[in-house]
């Protein structure tokens, strides 16, 4: 004999259930998005690193280190921590498209920018902490300490705009891009289309 939990169980989906009709209910071009931004965060290079011969690759799930300290653009990355947390937040990004398609409501379409906002954020944190200055200027504008201070920061100003040079933005980050962008357009058209 069933017991009432076991009667509800029974009737009620489960989670992985309700993602997949979900999933099922996504466009063609919504699906086909979600899985070029998978594979850009996650497989394709994000940043590229070239030093002469010399190339090394970041991934999108590894952004969150690399605003934490710059320097691991050219040194990689290390330890696990910040990419099982980082990746924890795009895997949520990547989700959150589903949400109208669970939820009713006009406000919840507005879940198809998650991901074009998280790479907006990371993106502006990266160039936020690279651009800044390194070494905190003195209170006194004209001691000779301040001038070192300074001439340092220019200097290392100088230095970043040459490795700068070294820098550009990989395959996967255009890809991962181009499909933020698209997704993001298919779930404005549905916001202005929902009823309020």
């Amino acid at each position: 004999m069933d017991t009432p939990s076991n009667v509800q169980s029974a009737d009620s989906p489960t989670v992985l259930a309700n993602l997949a009709r979900a999933a099922a209910q996504l466009e063609t071009a919504g699906k086909f998005a979600l899985l070029c931004i998978f594979f850009g965060w996650f497989f394709a290079d994000t940043l590229v690193v070239t030093l002469g011969s010399l190339q090394h690759g970041v991934r999108f799930y590894d952004m969150s280190a690399v605003i934490a300290d710059p320097t691991r653009l050219f040194f990689g990355i290390q330890g696990p921590f910040h990419r099982i947390m980082f990746g924890v937040v795009c895997i949520l990004c990547l989700f959150a498209p589903l949400l109208p398609h669970l939820r009713g409501g006009r406000a919840n379409w507005l879940a198809y920018l998650a991901p074009l906002i998280l790479m907006v954020i990371c993106g502006g944190l990266l160039y936020s902490r690279t651009s800044s200055e390194f070494i905190a200027a003195a209170g006194d504008a004209g001691s000779p300490g301040s001038h070192l201070i300074r001439f340092a920061n220019d200097l290392v100003r100088h230095g970043s705009g040459l490795v700068a040079r070294h820098i550009s933005v990989g395959v996967g980050g255009y890809l991962a891009l181009v499909a933020s962008l698209v997704l993001a357009q298919r779930g404005a058209r549905h916001f202005r289309n929902a009823p309020p």
